[in-house]
């Protein structure tokens, strides 16, 4: 059991047993004590382990600093894609907290089953040789740049994303439906006109019910993109009603609108 496993397997350990009380209590108090190190620092101390296990690319400063960032990181992606896939609960966010850090543990682990070149595998700071200080010294400033690359680029994702999330979340969904007589303002015409028009924020494919009268009723499947709209010529006899419902055909019962062309007086 080198160093570095050692560690790794706290990690790993306070994780599961912080989800494990956050998601078997619901004391305010107990939410934020076991919440936070899985939140701002578990997650991300698990990543750093897992690329730099022998610690010869960080200080203990940058260790910390990075544990932290890559943290907020993971936490702000992730929780964005829980969001946009409709799964942002209080049970997936704990999941996803202790998975991302399992798996960077896992991966932490596998590299770390041998002592390192020029690092000792005791609990102090790394004896570095002279080879190992050189390839330190020219890899050093390149992985310092790329991991601040790396950070500015996922908070950018991050915040484009929760500004289009944002957007579409706060964006009315809806379907439209609409009969009309044809020509427009004639009601005694034996013609009319049924559209329906998608607005839903994606695409759908709608189940149509149409009935004309006593008759018995039809029924069309139509498949529309956003935005896009359907429309169908009914035949009537003179003044005869026409009703039509439209529903998801994920669930044709219930129905998201309902149109008539009632009879004139």
């Amino acid at each position: 059991m080198t160093f570095p496993r050692r560690v790794i397997a706290g990690i790993v350990l306070l994780s599961a047993a912080c989800a494990l009380v956050a998601a078997a209590t619901s004391v305010d108090a107990v939410d934020i004590v076991v919440g936070l190190p899985l939140a701002l620092f578990l997650p991300g101390a698990a990543l750093v382990w897992a690329v730099d296990p022998w610690r010869r690319q960080l200080t203990r400063l940058e260790r910390m600093m990075w544990s932290f960032a890559s943290t907020i990181g993971i936490v702000i992606v992730g929780g964005l894609a829980l969001n946009l896939t409709g799964g942002l609960t209080r049970l997936h966010w704990l999941i996803l907290a202790f998975a991302a850090t399992g798996l960077c543990g896992i991966v932490g682990w596998l590299r770390s089953g041998k002592t390192s070149e020029g690092v000792s595998s005791g609990d102090g700071e790394p004896t570095v040789t002279g080879t190992a200080a050189g390839r330190i010294g020219r890899s050093a400033y390149v992985r310092h740049v790329t991991l601040l690359l790396a950070a500015i680029a996922v908070v950018a994702g991050a915040l484009v994303v929760s500004q289009r999330t944002n957007t579409e979340a706060g964006r009315e969904h809806f379907v439209q439906a609409w009969i009309l007589p044809q020509p427009t303002g004639n009601n005694l015409s034996t013609r009319t006109q049924l559209g329906v028009r998608n607005e839903e924020g994606r695409s759908q494919v709608l189940v149509i019910v149409i009935r004309v009268g006593s008759a018995k009723a039809t029924t069309s499947t139509v498949g529309l993109a956003n935005g896009q709209q359907w429309t169908h010529e009914v035949l009537r006899a003179t003044g005869q009603p026409v009703s039509a419902t439209v529903a998801l055909a994920s669930d044709p019962t219930s129905v998201l609108d309902r149109v008539d062309l009632a009879k004139p007086s």
